[in-house]
């Protein structure tokens, strides 16, 4: 074998074997990322859960609630409703007849 032969096998061999090694830690980064992936949707999971039980505790309906536990009638289903400091600048407003049309709102 000649002096530029010996020298070729040697630089394919070095590439080879340094390819190998960054085929193997390819592999290592790609297993660390797929358990990265499966953290992020148990914490996704998680966040699910603790927005439940922070929407039981503070959410529209938590407050629906606790105004109704405290005497207090949504305006559309009041009977009377009266203005009680009527702005002095503002015409008074007309007397609609009530409709058929019922809208509740739930604010997220």
């Amino acid at each position: 074998m000649t002096q530029l032969a010996k020298r070729l096998a040697l630089a394919y061999v070095m590439l080879t074997l340094s390819l190998a090694a960054l085929g193997g830690h390819s592999q290592v980064r790609l297993l660390h990322h797929a358990s990265l992936l499966e953290q992020k949707d148990e914490a996704l999971v998680t966040l699910a859960a603790r927005r439940a039980e922070a929407a039981a505790v503070n959410g529209p309906l938590a407050i629906t609630h606790w105004a109704r536990a405290a005497g207090m009638v949504p305006a559309p289903e009041a009977p009377d409703v009266i203005q009680v400091a009527p702005s002095p600048i503002a015409p008074p407003a007309p007397h609609i007849a009530p409709s058929h049309l019922e809208i509740r709102t739930i604010w997220r």
